[in-house]
């Protein structure tokens, strides 16, 4: 079984069917459903961890209902685990992925964590956590828009961290869990460079936040047993990034449902030897404009990146 989150109400369902979860009203039942040499490799062989995605296990994807979030969860369903998605409103297409869906989820609440926790059965465990909502506006010098740079901030960094907190201090996760935050390369102060520019710095400045938040997480998480990691997904063809098209050719841009696999393989490698990693599943390969630039050079799947 999969579940999911989303925002508004639950719509008339039509197809595969699974529970759906409101946050406002609880269950209800419906027919949905290097640079240089400081740089890391890993190998995808790592030491048993918790569970893996797959049957036997409970997953959280956290923005479920489109682009890379919904792969995600289709992945994850695909591997045979009991899934759950957050999203604010559902959709077909999240519908029919097999999961249960709890509604009326937004990351820019702080009390999203009480919510969800609020939402689910008392008993209820989380193995895996992958939290994929986030929010991309564009700025520059000159239009700098601070209230958009707040939203940022809000959705990519409080957000996910206030989640992981609540999901903590209700039980739901435990030795042995993962918590898995999606940011991305635009956060790294070290790939950054004139080659590429400036602007969008909300974006970079709010992922940078995420990834530190998500570093200073590992390290009070790690004595309770919870291993935490910031995955880059790659360069995405999504709505999203549809101000950067113009280079979709030029640096390897990928589909989500490319990238999703990838990035439950890295969740699943995650132990508490390698927690606090900051990783680019897909290597090189899409890692976008700074690997293009020359900043980075020729970096393994699953390699650290620099912070």
């Amino acid at each position: 079984r999969i579940m999911a989150f989303a925002l508004g109400s639950v719509p008339a369902w039509s197809q595969r069917g699974a529970r759906v979860l409101c946050s406002k009203s609880g269950i209800r039942v419906g027919r949905a459903v290097s640079v240089g040499s400081r740089l890391r490799r890993q190998s995808a062989v790592t030491m048993s961890f918790g569970k893996p995605v797959a049957a036997g296990s409970n997953v959280l994807v956290v923005g479920g209902n489109r682009g890379l979030g919904l792969e995600v969860t289709r992945d994850c369903v695909k591997r045979g685990a009991t899934v759950y998605a957050t999203c604010r409103k559902s959709n077909k297409e999240l519908d029919d992925a097999g999961a249960t869906v709890i509604e009326d989820v937004n990351v820019a609440d702080y009390t999203v964590g009480q919510k969800v926790a609020a939402a689910l059965p008392a008993d209820q465990v989380f193995d895996s956590v992958i939290v994929v909502a986030g929010l991309f506006t564009t700025d520059t010098l000159e239009d700098l828009k601070p209230d958009n740079i707040v939203k940022m901030y809000e959705v990519c960094a409080i957000g996910p961290t206030a989640l992981a907190s609540e999901l903590i201090k209700a039980g739901k996760l435990k030795e042995g869990s993962k918590y898995a935050m999606i940011t991305s390369e635009g956060g790294a102060i070290g790939l950054r460079s004139h080659s590429e520019g400036g602007d969008n710095y909300g974006h970079h400045a709010s992922k940078a936040a995420q990834n530190m938040m998500g570093k200073i997480l590992s390290i009070d998480a790690k004595p309770k047993g919870i291993s935490v990691r910031m995955i880059h997904p790659g360069f995405l063809k999504t709505e999203m990034t549809q101000h950067y098209s113009f280079g979709y050719e030029e640096f390897n841009a990928i589909p989500p449902s490319e990238a999703a696999p990838k990035i439950v393989d890295a969740v699943d490698m995650m132990t508490l030897e390698n927690t606090g990693q900051f990783i680019a599943p897909m290597g090189t390969y899409s890692l976008g404009f700074s690997a293009n630039r020359g900043v980075v050079g020729e970096l393994a799947p699953f390699s650290e990146l620099p912070w």
